[in-house]
């Protein structure tokens, strides 16, 4: 009985009020260093007390959120009473968590309650429009941030979730159209001009791309994506020179950024084809910088190809492809490569898997950076 009795003990702890607080404070500090599981270490410490309050126990659930443990953090915040510590916030809290662990149907049925009662904030409001759109509802998720917009002109994320589902769809005139009005509200905001002009480019409209581009680099001089996308601009335009000089100054500005490297050395090789030399010297910075990039291992590997140094071109073809098996570029250099080689049966299925399709490095890289920016998938709703 003793034992059974110090074990009850141990597992239900009456944790003083300060030590609580102490921890709940170190885990907010290590989410600030993205230290994620040491702040989840942290908190597991919190759980074994049996004297939390509705709101520390709330505060404990939010922070393993943060820590990316969804599970642990629906199952505390669904453990919380519904208004703590208000209404609002307590179904926010469960409905990204839910968000977080791809059930969006669940975040709808928790957000779509929510509004039946009271006006969704715009976190809310962002969260159930992204959430109709992976669900595949885009008309919802239209309506949803339409409104949320016209609710509240300065929320930037319902733009820039607008803007998403146009280029999801291929619409990319609409997404001009409202990231032009989001450029209106938030004229000091570098990453709107950047949207604006990721979305000018899809549609042709490189001039105005570049005035945006450029507008963006006034805003935020330090930030890779304007100056990467001024000189893209430039290149596509045939003004090759004028994209070195604004990749140049990027990195006289130290601006670390691989495919600003990549860039150069495809401008290099524009204004001098045999200026070689200085091109691979770019590539090897950018694998410095970024050892899976594929289109820099892409163009180094061609140009080691054409140099006759083949054993060294395909060991960059393959790491290319195995990163990206959709690059043509590195398909078709690695097929020429494997030729070379002797390598007949590999070269030819390779050439088969190409069906004609016109290998480009730069226009693969272009094309995903610009979706990037317009669909914004490595950014939280």
């Amino acid at each position: 009985m003793f034992v059974v009795a110090a074990i009850l003990f141990i597992g239900a702890l009456d944790c003083p009020q300060t030590v609580v607080a102490a921890r709940l404070a170190a885990a907010r500090h290590q989410l600030r260093a993205k230290r994620y599981d040491n702040a989840a270490a942290t908190l597991d410490k919190l759980r074994s007390c049996n004297s939390l309050s509705p709101l520390e126990s709330f505060q404990m659930g939010w922070l393993y959120g943060r820590a990316r443990h969804f599970a642990e953090a629906l199952h505390i915040l669904k453990s919380v009473p519904g208004d703590v510590p208000d209404r609002a916030s307590h179904e926010y809290a469960i409905a990204l968590s839910s968000f977080e662990m791809a059930d969006y149907r669940s975040t709808v049925e928790t957000l779509e309650t929510l509004a039946k009662e009271e006006p969704l904030s715009e976190e809310s409001a962002n969260l159930l429009g992204v959430s109709y759109s992976k669900l595949g509802l885009g008309g919802e998720a239209e309506s949803t941030l339409i409104q949320e917009i016209q609710l509240s002109r300065g929320d930037l994320p319902a733009y820039l979730n607008l803007v998403t589902l146009y280029a999801d769809q291929g619409r990319f005139v609409e997404a001009e159209k409202i990231a032009s009005e989001a450029v209106e509200a938030f004229p000091k905001s570098s990453e709107v001009f950047v949207v604006r002009g990721a979305a000018n480019t899809l549609i042709g409209q490189l001039d105005k791309a570049y005035v945006d581009f450029s507008s963006a680099a006034s805003l935020a001089p330090h930030k890779a994506d304007p100056r990467f996308f001024l000189a893209l601009t430039r290149y596509k335009q045939g003004k090759f020179v004028d994209a070195i000089d604004s990749l140049e100054s990027a990195n006289r500005l130290g601006i670390a950024d691989s495919d600003l490297h990549y860039l150069l050395a495809e401008c290099l090789l524009r204004v001098n084809g045999a200026n070689t030399q200085a091109a691979k010297a770019e590539l090897d910075r950018a694998i410095e910088m970024n050892m899976n990039s594929v289109s820099a291992r892409a163009l180094r590997g061609k140009l080691l190809l054409e140099a006759g140094r083949t054993k060294e071109a395909a060991a960059d073809l393959e790491r290319a492809l195995r990163q990206d098996p959709n690059s043509r570029s590195s398909a078709y250099n690695l097929a020429r490569a494997y030729r070379k080689l002797g390598r007949t049966d590999e070269s030819r299925l390779l050439v088969e898997q190409l069906r004609n399709q016109e290998p480009d490095s730069l226009g693969e890289l272009s094309q995903r950076r610009l979706n990037q920016v317009l669909t914004r998938k490595e950014s939280q709703p």
